[in-house]
């Protein structure tokens, strides 16, 4: 096997795109601190029309893409640079992490998105795993992207079987084999209400008793 000194270190084509001159030198700076794990070729651009002109004469292996820029966003530019350019991985790195700016970015075709304040070897990383093919999320956006996912996955069971939240919360109590007594004690309801919910849920979900609701609850994936 060849040792690492055989192989010459890969050039990575690199493009920033942010429109402050202070946070296109900060990242350089950053990048090129790490030389001696990767090295890159840096070019610049300030805008979204700039990139994509860029795009447009020269190949690049990754961009990092601010997200609010002036007349054009980072997601219209990643959309305009992919249509023609699809290979190019693109990381949004941004100082925004609300989840319409992550959700708009990652629709738009960027493989990953990281804050600006993330440190230098978490970058190349998020720059590493992005060229394996894979996506890269700072531990922010990740938590944020899995609320989310949760929340659309169980208002998809909600809506496929037509529960209110409360049989859903039932439901994820027999799953773990609380009594009738004791759902209505931890919801401040009576017995015959929680009763009134298991047998809607023994309707909605086909099942005969406990057991295939507990088997519903593990099918739904509402209990791991």
């Amino acid at each position: 096997m060849s040792s690492d000194k055989e192989n010459p270190i890969h050039l990575i084509h690199l493009l920033i795109v942010d429109d402050h001159q202070m946070v296109r030198d900060g990242i350089k700076v950053m990048l090129q601190s790490k030389k001696d794990v990767l090295q890159f070729v840096i070019d610049e651009a300030e805008n979204g029309e700039e990139a994509i002109k860029r795009v447009s004469k020269k190949s690049y292996d990754v961009i990092l893409m601010d997200y609010r820029m002036p007349d054009m966003s980072g997601a219209e530019t990643t959309e305009n640079i992919l249509r023609t350019q699809p290979k190019i991985k693109i990381l949004a790195l941004s100082n925004y992490d609300e989840l319409p700016y992550v959700e708009r970015m990652l629709a738009a075709g960027a493989k990953g998105y990281v804050l600006k304040n993330i440190e230098p070897t978490q970058l190349l990383i998020a720059i590493k795993t992005i060229l394996e093919g894979n996506t890269y999320y700072s531990n922010e956006v990740s938590t944020k992207l899995l609320d989310s996912q949760g929340k659309k996955a169980v208002n998809h069971i909600l809506e496929k079987h037509g529960l209110t939240k409360r049989e859903l919360e039932v439901l994820r109590m027999i799953a773990q084999e609380f009594t009738n007594e004791e759902i209505a004690e931890k919801l401040f309801v009576g017995k015959r209400t929680v009763d009134t919910h298991r047998q809607n849920l023994l309707n909605k979900l086909h099942a005969r008793n406990t057991v295939g609701l507990i088997k519903a609850a593990y099918k739904l994936e509402l209990v791991k």
